[in-house]
């Protein structure tokens, strides 16, 4: 069905590194349960304009019957002018039967389609249900393995090992200013400046 492949559509959109694979099917498990609710509605309400369909055909069909009747009884009155006004009103009512029929006909199909439409929903819903746990370790897996396949193209593409030289140009710098500022290596410069510009007081 169309709404199988939106929501596996809508699966793929989610997977993203921050998503929560259990969140992801709780979402997919509710918007299959509103499709639910939405198909289970035209049902009833198809079933329900079916049942005053047919009943307007009964009434319809019987009164196409009743001018069938009439056309015989003027028949047998030897009245042809009101046997052919009455044949007149049956062909009429006979038209609108048919069409009745025709739209019966589709508003069944219509029926048996949604129904076998909404059965195989609801064995999804059912089957992703009693299978969760396995469905979310399996988006769980996905989701680490788009990571690592990211992962594995920054490190192919050189992003991380640029990454790195920055990250150790910072470190030195680091070092280099916490070297100026230990005040202990600070004093040993200093007696060595002043050493050299006295070298006698050795």
């Amino acid at each position: 069905m169309n709404f199988f492949r939106r929501t596996l559509d809508g699966i793929r959109q989610w997977w993203q590194p921050a998503a929560d694979p259990e969140q992801i099917l709780e979402q997919t498990l509710w918007d299959m349960e509103k499709k639910m609710i939405q198909m289970r509605r035209a049902v009833a309400q198809a079933v329900a304009s079916s049942k005053r369909g047919e009943r307007h055909r009964k009434t319809m069909a019987e009164t196409a019957q009743r001018w069938q009747q009439w056309t015989r009884l003027a028949l047998d009155c030897g009245d042809e002018t009101l046997a052919k006004a009455a044949i007149a009103r049956r062909q009429t009512y006979g038209a609108m039967l048919a069409k009745l029929d025709a739209q019966r006909e589709e508003q069944q199909a219509f029926i048996l389609g949604v129904r076998h439409d909404l059965e195989a929903l609801e064995d999804k819903i059912n089957h992703i249900k009693l299978q969760k746990d396995w469905y979310v370790t399996r988006l769980r897996t996905a989701i680490a393995q788009q990571q690592l396949q990211t992962l594995q193209q920054e490190l192919m593409g050189g992003s991380l090992d640029a990454a790195i030289a920055d990250l150790e140009l910072s470190l030195w710098q680091v070092e280099a200013e916490t070297d100026l500022l230990d005040p202990l290596e600070a004093q040993f410069r200093q007696l060595e400046k002043s050493q050299r510009r006295n070298p006698n007081n050795s």
